[in-house]
């Protein structure tokens, strides 16, 4: 679970990485909106400022709320059970707003050939879909350049 989301929140700032101009801070610094402790450095910002920019619809956005509940779940007990409350609940949930998208089939004919997975396999396909589709986002992420005439504006 940890891994997946940290690899969602990998691709949520990636995404939103190519729609900033670099950052201002020195190359070995943290990025000053980006980084840790920094306005864009946690997993719930960086999901709700991709929304605002448009990249994910409601269901996906659902999800990735769902992602980072479960992912704080695990980060913050002894004992992560998928079989019990509220775990078992968030995992359901997940499982609405992802299992009826086309790219979950997908993901689930080409990478689990069982019939039926099991509760960690279906948690793993679920998380790889997320996963599928932000790197689909970040493939049509087009660098943006800066805009010289709002520059030349605030320039004067």
């Amino acid at each position: 679970m940890l891994v997946g989301a940290s690899k969602i929140d990998l691709l949520l700032m990636k995404i939103i990485e190519g729609y900033l101009l670099p950052k201002i801070s020195r190359p070995r610094e943290q990025d000053e909106l980006l980084g840790i402790d920094y306005p864009l450095g946690t997993f719930s910002s960086r999901i709700r400022m991709c929304r605002r920019l448009g990249f994910l619809d409601e269901t996906l956005y659902a999800a990735l709320e769902k992602v980072r509940t479960l992912r704080n779940l695990c980060a913050h007990s002894i004992n992560f059970d998928h079989r019990q409350s509220p775990v078992r609940d968030h995992i359901v949930d997940l499982r609405k707003a992802m299992s009826t998208r086309e790219s979950f089939k997908l993901t689930r004919q080409k990478y689990f050939m069982e019939e039926s997975l099991s509760n960690t396999e279906e948690l793993q396909c679920l998380l790889l879909t997320v996963c599928v589709l932000l790197q689909g986002i970040l493939n049509l992420n087009v660098k943006v350049s800066p805009n010289t005439d709002l520059i030349r504006v605030s320039a004067k």
